[in-house]
């Protein structure tokens, strides 16, 4: 049973990973207010596993039984080859937007926290995420667990972050640092701490 489900699922993915010319929506609504609106995670049962194109930057996702959820080149590129809750991907759709995290229904959760030339780190159980160019954290499954209202924020570190409301970002090259005089400390829960 086992060789015949095998070359079935390899069969499957090839065809999912095909050329195929992109049907994609390029009219993302606009929000009424110059806030965006943002969607939440979705429950989802299985895993999607990406497999990736000839470029290898666009994926199909597809279940565990080889049926494709997502079709190649509905997204320009993607960065997740693991579709739990979220995946990162990007596409003009999203405009200044960069690297975002979707969900089943494609809708974007937030747009990534760009650290060490990819999506910020899980420390402490939580991730920096970015949401009209503010900053959050969101917990593994991708749900927003402290709002994106901090101008800059570092990882957390003993149960706490370092966080701000105003700051300047000062870019020196390939790196940057942040530079402010209102910093303050906050849980995981968001709250202020001495």
């Amino acid at each position: 049973m086992k060789r015949q489900f095998f070359p079935f699922l390899i069969f499957s993915a090839l065809t999912a990973c095909s050329p195929q010319p992109k049907e994609v929506d390029l009219k993302m609504p606009e929000p009424a207010s110059p806030t965006l609106e943002y969607a939440d995670i979705l429950p989802v049962k299985d895993t999607l596993f990406g497999t990736p194109d000839e470029s290898g930057n666009s994926f199909a996702f597809l279940n565990k039984k080889g049926d494709t959820i997502i079709q190649t080149g509905e997204f320009d590129n993607c960065f997740s080859t693991i579709f739990t809750t979220f995946a990162y991907v990007a596409d003009e759709r999203f405009k200044d937007r960069g690297m975002v995290a979707i969900n089943r229904n494609k809708e974007v959760i937030f747009e990534a926290y760009i650290f060490d030339n990819g999506p910020d780190y899980i420390v402490e159980g939580l991730f920096r995420i970015k949401r009209n160019g503010k900053i959050g954290f969101a917990d593994p499954s991708g749900k927003v667990v402290i709002p994106a209202i901090y101008s800059c924020a570092d990882p957390f570190e003993n149960g706490k972050a370092r966080v701000a409301l105003n700051c300047e970002v000062i870019s020196d090259g390939e790196h940057s640092s942040s530079k402010s005089d209102e910093w303050f400390y906050i849980d995981q829960q968001g709250r202020k701490i001495q």
